[in-house]
């Protein structure tokens, strides 16, 4: 960790600074490059002289945070920066589903999650209250739900992320929040008959998938499409929230399990992710799934919400895991107690956020902060939310979180230099 004596005015701060005494303006400097292939893909190390600077690389992303770095100082310390992320995972989930957030805005994000070293962006494309991904077997699912991304946007996207080295996951939940897919096609749903709204409302609903094998059908050639938009290596499931009330009351859903010989609704939602999670496992990609209680389909990535314990249960029952407890990782909370929806209890303090100290074990690939959008309606709400939050996580995502003052005294000009004023 950094030497707070030696702290640059970065956000993330840098791994390790040696500093040898003096500094140098960045702006003369002559800048050479060079490849070392044992050092991290994302690591990079810059060498400073009173003449030239060195930024050595272990690949295409460390050479980019090396630059990023250069751009960003005016000035150099005399001596060698040595940086390397502490987590391979590093990401961001933005909803997409409760309230449509605009390409441009999306685009935008993406180019701050890069300013921060972040290299995950996971979108939240189907919920209860909308779906934002054109399927071209299933054009309803658009035609009902409103607004949401054509191909084309989403090629723009992935491309745009690309180039900084950030990988978009795609999340299609289910066999839960799937309100405004059987909006669009009931029979997909427990009461094929009785035709369902997108839901206007928030909390969960109690509509769930079918368990039949055409309703399995119908969501493989939904991922096969989401597939072939998103060439990332991983396809987010959902599998959260799954109420387990309309298949306890379904006669047909009851003589279902019975065939399938499972015990009883409450292992109906494994099981159907786990049919989806061995078909994105057919096409080489590898399923993710929020994880909230032992099981899951095996190989797949846990992604625990509920709480900080959970995580390290999930990795030694052998799933690889993305944190993402929400006391820690849910920017939408307020920051303070009597503000918003979520208050007394649920809040997030900027302190709160950089103090999240997660476990680094074995199958723990990284952290994820959410920006859930029930309350936040607008591009301009989501910003205000994240930041600076949204700082103190990259901090914590690098690896490099040290004394919270020494972080608050880089925080205004961090800000200003994004554009995001002294928050």
């Amino acid at each position: 960790m950094t030497d707070p004596q030696h702290s640059l005015a970065l956000v993330p701060q840098p791994a390790h600074v040696t500093a040898t005494g003096g500094t140098v303006a960045v702006d003369p400097l002559r800048v050479r490059t060079a490849h070392d292939p044992a050092m991290h893909p994302e690591g990079y190390r810059l060498d400073v002289t009173p003449d030239a600077v060195t930024l050595t690389s272990g690949g295409p992303a460390g050479a980019a945070y090396g630059r990023l770095a250069l751009r960003t100082l005016d000035e150099l310390p005399l001596g060698t920066i040595t940086d390397a992320p502490r987590f391979a995972w590093r990401g961001v989930m933005l909803d997409t589903a409760r309230h449509f957030m605009p390409k441009e805005f999306v685009l935008r994000l993406v180019d701050l999650l890069a300013a921060h070293r972040l290299n995950v962006l996971q979108l939240h494309l189907t919920d209860d209250q909308g779906w934002r991904l054109p399927i071209s077997r299933y054009p309803r699912l658009t035609e009902v739900s409103g607004e949401h991304y054509t191909h084309d946007d989403v090629r723009e996207i992935v491309a745009h992320a690309a180039d900084r080295h950030v990988t978009v996951v795609p999340e299609i939940n289910v066999p839960g929040h799937v309100q405004a897919a059987l909006a669009a096609y009931p029979a997909l749903g427990n009461a094929p008959g009785t035709p369902v709204e997108v839901w206007r409302e928030w909390g969960i609903s109690r509509h769930t998938l079918n368990l039949e094998d055409a309703t399995l059908a119908f969501f493989r050639d939904v991922l096969d499409e989401v597939m072939d938009l998103f060439p990332g290596p991983y396809v987010h499931l959902g599998g959260d929230e799954c109420l387990p009330d309309e298949w306890a009351a379904s006669p047909r859903a009851r003589q279902r399990m019975d065939e399938l010989g499972l015990a009883g609704p409450a292992d109906a939602c494994a099981w159907f992710t786990g049919r989806l999670a061995e078909h994105v496992e057919g096409r080489g990609r590898r399923a993710v799934f929020w994880y909230e209680k032992p099981g899951g389909p095996p190989g797949a990535v846990a992604m625990p919400w509920l709480d900080e314990d959970s995580g390290l249960a999930a990795a030694q029952a052998g799933h690889d895991v993305v944190l993402a407890p929400h006391t820690r990782t849910y920017l939408d909370y307020p920051t303070h107690p009597q503000d918003g929806p979520f208050g007394p209890d649920r809040v997030l303090p900027l302190a709160d956020a950089y103090a999240f100290d997660p476990p680094s074990a074995p199958g723990v690939l990284g952290v994820q902060a959410q920006l859930w959008t029930e309350h936040l309606a607008t591009p301009a709400d989501v910003e205000r939310a994240a930041f600076p939050r949204l700082c103190a996580f990259a901090e914590v995502a690098w690896g490099t979180a040290g004394p919270y003052d020494d972080f608050l005294a880089r925080l205004p000009t961090h800000l200003a230099r994004l554009g995001l004023g002294t928050r």
